[in-house]
């Protein structure tokens, strides 16, 4: 029988670089180590766990060679998954000063390296983080992409956190590509201004709690006209989606024909109260490859994306109307690139549609749910 050990290192690093492959992998054997060492160290993880532990792994790297620390490109101040005995996943907030001081010893061992940055307050105190945030402002030269989670109100009531916010901003302005957030309340208008000075974005994620006032439309209107290289964007919000907010995403964006990516999760309302703005808004992103909508479709609205995306290569699609069922769309012709069309509706689809999917996708999953509940009665075609 023929050994893994035959095949060549980099086919070995591709399979140990997928996630947790290397945790493993590098506990196995010598060679296995190498390989598998600086694919598990590019994501550093630093979870509000037992002080000493980490300790150990301040003094791991204080001890590895200097070309396996410089493969660590990335810092997740990260929260601690526990399970209760009904198997549900809970947080423990249990990060002291013991912990923090580690982690700002390991940030001012490692901060000159790292371009990646994610931050949540879920296990740390916000001046926890506030003091992660300003050792990253005195190590760190550069940040490419930052992502931040904050769920605590007393996150966003705490001017120290949100002030070296504002100054990782205007440090890394220039240099920031990806920005994503996931906030339980509303920032200032004066957080939003300072991020929009971040003009070489090219990646934005914005989800707001259903607790949130319906803020994005304002923000929108206040960081797009200065972002000239956006090409990925998805915002999350669990309420209705307004004709205004689609507006602002042809209207405020100064270059919507570089869009690639696009993802919009709403809660679903009538169609027909933004049907002409999502319309307008398909036609001035004539090169969009992946569009996932969350919200009511019409079937005009699909046939314009049928008509107009030629690039398209993912279609995902979330409708509650009983009279989207795409009758009209059967004999429009897809674009070559089409690769994938993921469906959730409450309306069976009809034949023709999927017929002339099919002459363009190589996978091809409708879903058809009795109703919006995971767990529903489901009608699937491959």
């Amino acid at each position: 029988m023929t050994s893994i050990d035959v095949l060549p290192t980099e086919i070995l690093a591709d399979i140990f670089g997928h996630e947790g492959l290397g945790d493993i992998a590098r506990q196995v054997c010598r060679r296995w180590r190498q390989i598998a060492l600086p694919l598990w160290l590019r994501r550093l993880v630093l979870l509000p766990s037992d002080p000493f532990k980490d300790m150990g792994l301040l003094e791991y790297l204080q001890n590895l060679p200097e070309d396996h620390r410089l493969s660590i490109r990335a810092l997740d101040i990260a929260a601690r998954r526990d399970f209760d005995s009904g198997g549900n996943v809970f947080s423990s907030d249990v990060a002291d000063e013991a912990c923090l001081r580690n982690v700002l010893l390991i940030q001012s061992l490692l901060g000159h390296r790292i371009v990646d940055l994610t931050i949540t307050d879920t296990g740390w105190a916000p001046e926890s983080l506030a003091h992660i945030l300003q050792m990253n402002q005195l190590a760190t030269l550069r940040v490419l992409h930052f992502q931040l989670s904050l769920f605590k109100p007393e996150s966003f009531g705490l001017p120290d956190l949100v002030q070296e916010l504002m100054r990782l901003y205007d440090s890394h302005c220039h240099t920031l590509k990806t920005l994503s957030f996931d906030l339980a309340l509303p920032m200032s208008r004066s957080f939003w201004a300072a991020m929009a000075n971040c003009t070489d974005l090219q990646q934005f994620h914005l989800s707001i709690h259903r607790s949130s006032e319906p803020v994005l439309t304002n923000i929108l209107q206040l960081v797009l006209p200065r972002w000239t290289s956006l090409a990925s964007l998805h915002l999350c919000q669990p309420r209705f989606l307004s004709p205004d907010l689609l507006q602002c995403l042809y209207k405020d964006l100064p270059r919507p024909d570089l869009l690639r990516e696009l993802h919009l999760i709403f809660e679903a309302c009538q169609a027909n109260l933004y049907e002409d703005e999502f319309i307008e808004m398909i036609a001035a992103m004539p090169k969009l490859q992946v569009l996932d909508a969350h919200l009511d479709w019409s079937n005009r609205m699909m046939e314009q994306v049928a008509a107009r995306l030629p690039d398209l290569r993912e279609l995902s699609v979330t409708c509650l109307g009983a009279q989207f069922d795409c009758r009209t769309v059967r004999s429009i012709v897809w674009g070559e690139a089409l690769e994938k069309v993921n469906m959730r509706t409450s309306a069976r689809i009809w034949g023709g549609f999927l017929d002339a999917v099919r002459m363009r996708s190589r996978r091809v999953k409708i879903l058809v749910y009795g109703s919006m509940k995971w767990g529903g009665l489901v009608d699937e075609w491959e």
